[in-house]
C-alpha cells in the first residue's frame, strides 16, 4: 500500500483493511483487532448507562422525601417542610447535629460519601482492569448491581418520609456502581480504539511517518471517543423523550394535586418512581449486546503469580506516581483534570438541586429540561467533532474552548450571591443553563479522555487510565463536601459558585501550560528507559 493510499484510506471506514496474517501474529498486536459487532456493543452500552436516573430522578426522590420526613428549624417538633414554598429552611437529622442540617448538605454529603467510597474501591481493584477478563467481570457485576439498585426507589412509593435514610442507603449504592462501571468502560476505550483494524495497518505500514501514524490514532480516537459520548447522549434523549411524553397522561391517581396543579402523571411523585424503574430497564436491554459481542480473546495477561488481588491497586498507583518525573506533561494534565472534573461534577449536583427547588419538585419540569439538555449535548458533540476534523483543531485546543465554556456557569453562580432574579435563580435561567450545559459541558467527557490517552505511554494504557479514574472519584467529594459545608453555614448554596470557578481557573491554567508536542517527545524518551 503506497502512502497516498493509506493517508486517503484513513478518512474511510476504519473496518475497511482486512488483517495479513503477518500483522494478526506480530508482538505489536497481542489483543484480537477490534471488530464493527464490538464497536456497536461499545457505543450501545454508554447509550444504555447514560446516568440519567443517577443525576435526575433519584436525587429529586431523596429531596422530596427528606423534605416530607425533614423539619423547618424554626419549629423542630413538626415534621414536614413546606413543599409549596422549598425557598424556607428544612432540615433534616445528621450524626452529631443537634438541630440537623439543611437538605441541601444532606444531598452533598451523600454524594460526597459516595465518591470517597468509589476511590477506595478504585485504588484498590481499578489495576486488574490490566489482567485476564477483570474488566469485564468487574463492569458486569458494577452493571448488575447498578441496574438492581436505579430500580429499587419503586418499593418507597408510598413512603410519607419516614425512611428517606432508606433512599439515601439505596441512592449511595447506585452512584457508587454507576461510577465503577464508567471507569471500567473507560478503561476498555484504549485497547478498544488502538485494535480498530485500520490503526493496527497504520502502525505496521513502513510507508507512513511517526506523525503521520500518530494522526491515525489520535483521529480514531477522537472519533470512538465523540460517537461514543454521542450515544451517551441519544440514550439520555430516548429516556426523556419518552419520559416527557408519558408525563402529560392525565392521572386520577391516590394523589391530593396542589391546587391550579394539572392532574397529569407527570405532576404526581409517583412519576419519578416509575422514571427510575424504566431508566433500570433501558441501560440493562442496552448493556447486553458489549458483554454479548466482545471478543474472547480481549483480554489482559494473567495476574502475576506473586501478585495479591487487595494490594496490586496501590502498587499500580505508586509505580504510576513514580513516573512523575519523566512524564510531567501527563501528570499537569492529570492535575487539571482533577480540579475541572471536581467541578464539572459538582455543578451537575448543585444544579440538580437548585433545580428542584426551583421547580417545586416537578418532575414533568425536570425531565423536559433534560429532555432539552439531551438534544443539545448531542448536538454539542457533533459539533465539536465536525470542527476539530473540518479545521484540523488539536485536542489540546478543543478542550481549552469547552473547559472556558463551562466555567462561565459559575461565573453566572456567582451573581445569584447577590440577586434575586439573576444567577441562576428564575425558570429562564434554567432553560438556558440547559442549552448551555448540553452543548458546552456535555463535550468535555469525550475530549478528557482522548487528550489523556495523547499522553499515555504505550503499553501502560490501563495504568494511567485506572490512575485517571482514581483522580476522579478522589477529587470528586471534594467539591460537595466544601460546598455542603459553605451551605451549611451560610444557609445558601450560591455561596459555593465562587469556590467552583476558582477551579476552573486553575485547570485552564495548566493545560494551557502543557506542551502537546514535547509531551510526545517525553513518551519516545520514556519507552527507551522502560
Amino acid at each position: 500500500m503506497d502512502n497516498n493510499t493509506s493517508i486517503e484510506k484513513i478518512k474511510e471506514d476504519p473496518f475497511l483493511f482486512k488483517e495479513e496474517d503477518n500483522i494478526s501474529h506480530d508482538s505489536l498486536f497481542e489483543q484480537p483487532p477490534t471488530t464493527r459487532a464490538e464497536l456497536w456493543g461499545y457505543y450501545l452500552y454508554y447509550n444504555g448507562n447514560n446516568g440519567y436516573t443517577i443525576y435526575s430522578y433519584m436525587p429529586i426522590i431523596l429531596q422530596y422525601l427528606a423534605y416530607r420526613g425533614g423539619f423547618n428549624p424554626d419549629t423542630p417538633t413538626v415534621r414536614g417542610c413546606d413543599l409549596q414554598d422549598t425557598f424556607k429552611p428544612c432540615n433534616v437529622n445528621w450524626i452529631h447535629s443537634p438541630s440537623g442540617i439543611p437538605v441541601q448538605s444532606m444531598l452533598l454529603y451523600v454524594q460526597a460519601i459516595a465518591f470517597s467510597i468509589q476511590f477506595l474501591l478504585f485504588t484498590t481493584f481499578s489495576s486488574l482492569a490490566d489482567y485476564g477478563q477483570w474488566n469485564r467481570y468487574i463492569l458486569l457485576a458494577a452493571t448488575i448491581i447498578g441496574c438492581i439498585f436505579q430500580a429499587l426507589p419503586i418499593l418507597l412509593v408510598n413512603d410519607d418520609g419516614t425512611h428517606w435514610n432508606y433512599m439515601m442507603g439505596i441512592m449511595s449504592i447506585a452512584l457508587i456502581s454507576y461510577g465503577a462501571s464508567l471507569v471500567f468502560y473507560s478503561a476498555a476505550f484504549p485497547n478498544l480504539s488502538d485494535n480498530l483494524p485500520i490503526v493496527r495497518q497504520s502502525k505496521y505500514d513502513e510507508s507512513l511517518t511517526t506523525e503521520e501514524k500518530d494522526g491515525v490514532t489520535e483521529k480514531w480516537r477522537n472519533h470512538i471517543s465523540a460517537i461514543s459520548t454521542t450515544f451517551s447522549n441519544i440514550g439520555y434523549l430516548v429516556t426523556s423523550g419518552v419520559l416527557s411524553g408519558v408525563s402529560f397522561l392525565p392521572w386520577e391517581g391516590k394523589y391530593d394535586f396542589p391546587e391550579g396543579v394539572t392532574h397529569v402523571l407527570g405532576n404526581a411523585p409517583l412519576y419519578n418512581y416509575i422514571g427510575t424503574v424504566v431508566c433500570a430497564g433501558y441501560w440493562a436491554i442496552n448493556a447486553l449486546p458489549y458483554f454479548w459481542l466482545t471478543p474472547k480473546g480481549r483480554r489482559g495477561p494473567p495476574l502475576p503469580a506473586n501478585a495479591n488481588h487487595f494490594t496490586i491497586g496501590w502498587k499500580s498507583i505508586l509505580e504510576a506516581l513514580r513516573e512523575a518525573r519523566k512524564l510531567r506533561y501527563l501528570f499537569m494534565y492529570i492535575f487539571a483534570y482533577f480540579m475541572f472534573s471536581d467541578a464539572v461534577s459538582t455543578i451537575g449536583q448543585m444544579t440538580t438541586i437548585i433545580q428542584g427547588e426551583l421547580t417545586g419538585f416537578s418532575a414533568q419540569q425536570i425531565t423536559i429540561f433534560n429532555l432539552v439538555t439531551a438534544i443539545t449535548s448531542i448536538m454539542g458533540c457533533l459539533f465539536f467533532l465536525w470542527i476539530s476534523k473540518k479545521f484540523q483543531i488539536r485536542t489540546k485546543t478543543s478542550l481549552l474552548i469547552i473547559v472556558g465554556l463551562t466555567g462561565l456557569v459559575p461565573v453566572w453562580g456567582c451573581f445569584g450571591i447577590h440577586f434575586d432574579n439573576f444567577g441562576i435563580k428564575t425558570h429562564r435561567e434554567l432553560w438556558v443553563l440547559n442549552i448551555w450545559q448540553g452543548l458546552f459541558t456535555a463535550p468535555i467527557w469525550a475530549w478528557q479522555q482522548t487528550m489523556l490517552a495523547e499522553l499515555v505511554p504505550k503499553g501502560k494504557e490501563n495504568l494511567f487510565f485506572g490512575l485517571f479514574g482514581v483522580v476522579n472519584k478522589a477529587s470528586s467529594w471534594i467539591g460537595p463536601v466544601v460546598i455542603a459545608a459553605i451551605t451549611q453555614s451560610t444557609s445558601n448554596i450560591w455561596n459555593g459558585w465562587p469556590f467552583i470557578l476558582a477551579l476552573f481557573i486553575i485547570a485552564t491554567i495548566i493545560i494551557c501550560c502543557i506542551d502537546v508536542d514535547k509531551a510526545k517527545l517525553e513518551l519516545v524518551e520514556y519507552a527507551k528507559t522502560d
